[in-house]
């Protein structure tokens, strides 16, 4: 939601960021000192412990306890989550430092709620638009700056998902390039190519923006409208996902869907296109409003649903140039819409359906 604070609430706002960006710089440098000269591990629990001896000093005080804690609660998942990589044998990165300038949100806890408006502690209520009523029980707030405006996040606890109605319609979607998605139906979605219809115009802010001074005005100003540009193109493309998403809910009881490793993917020379496809904000989108909504969302492997015959179940090799499934059985039918027929019939067994028909199996 759009938060609408005034000039004194926009100050007070950015004093929190500038606040957690340094909480942050500062707890990482504390657990790398603490492991490279003494060799001792930081925990979360030592973090809090230090910051509540320093919050007795009437300076530190300022900003409530729950938000300066998630800087510390931030550098905790990050060091977790380089410690988890480094024993899965992946890259692991090692933390970085985070600058004012790329440091956007804060978050709190149990936040209130009331009459369009945010209690946030220490500094008041903050107006917001509401757009549409808030559901269930809100945990957790996150506020962050897009630019020069705010936006409000908050996460409910809607309670129990609704059953799971029974399986009268079923669709396998198979995800590509040329059409953005190809349904077990026959459908096709065109894929809009939104980063084609707003390169132009975010080629045109990044020449503007590498000709300004740095750390002038301009440049600054520059910068937001490259920010600006970027985020059109997303918004574009997320309001997309919703769309299909929400087509595909409200038709279809059953949705197969590949589970593809689209990081991977992006590592080829498709990676643009793929990028711009948004595969996995449309997964995601469908994932939770299938859950919602009682409907059943099935992620299947995608290994061999391009090449196997839909008909005969055998192989039939092809390069990404051959559109077309020619099968010694006689199939002839479109590359993704073989796809799409072998995702649905993965995930009807994935669901315990029969592979043609909607009687439960056992």
């Amino acid at each position: 939601m759009r938060l609408k604070p005034n000039a004194e609430q926009r100050m007070a706002l950015t004093g929190i960021l500038v606040d957690s960006a340094e909480t942050y710089n500062a707890a990482l440098q504390e657990r790398r000192d603490a492991w490279k000269l003494c060799h001792k591990s930081i925990t979360y629990e030592d973090q809090c412990g230090e910051l509540t001896q320093l919050r007795q000093d009437p300076r530190y005080a300022t900003i409530a306890v729950d938000i300066q804690r998630e800087p510390l609660r931030r550098v905790d998942r990050a060091f977790k989550a380089f410690f988890r990589r480094c024993k899965a044998g992946e890259k692991p990165g090692f933390p970085r430092f985070r600058a004012r300038a790329r440091y956007d949100s804060f978050a709190w806890h149990e936040p209130s709620l009331k009459d369009a408006a945010v209690l946030v502690p220490k500094l008041g209520c903050i107006r917001f638009k509401s757009h549409r009523p808030v559901e269930g029980q809100p945990k957790q707030a996150t506020i962050k700056r897009c630019g020069g405006k705010w936006e409000l996040r908050v996460v409910c606890d809607l309670g129990e998902a609704p059953p799971k109605v029974a399986v009268s319609n079923a669709v396998g979607i198979d995800l590509g390039l040329t059409n953005f998605a190809t349904l077990s139906d026959g459908a096709v979605i065109d894929n809009p190519h939104f980063t084609r219809k707003h390169e132009v115009r975010i080629a045109a802010a990044n020449r503007k923006l590498a000709l300004k001074q740095k750390r002038s005005k301009n440049r600054i100003r520059a910068r937001e409208v490259l920010r600006r540009a970027h985020q059109r193109a997303g918004d574009a493309r997320r309001n997309f996902c919703h769309h299909a998403s929400k087509w595909l809910v409200e038709h279809y009881d059953l949705i197969a869907f590949e589970k593809l490793n689209i990081r991977g993917m992006v590592r080829s020379n498709l990676a643009k296109s793929i990028l711009d496809a948004a595969w996995a904000e449309l997964i995601w989108q469908i994932s939770y409003k299938a859950e919602s909504a009682g409907r059943w969302a099935i992620p299947v492997n995608p290994r061999g649903t391009s090449i196997r015959c839909s008909q005969c179940g055998a192989d039939v090799r092809k390069t990404l140039a051959d559109r077309q499934h020619l099968c010694g059985c006689g199939a002839s039918l479109d590359r993704d819409y073989n796809a799409a027929l072998n995702v649905l019939a993965l995930g009807r067994s994935a669901a315990g359906l029969c592979p043609s028909g909607n009687v439960p199996v056992g």
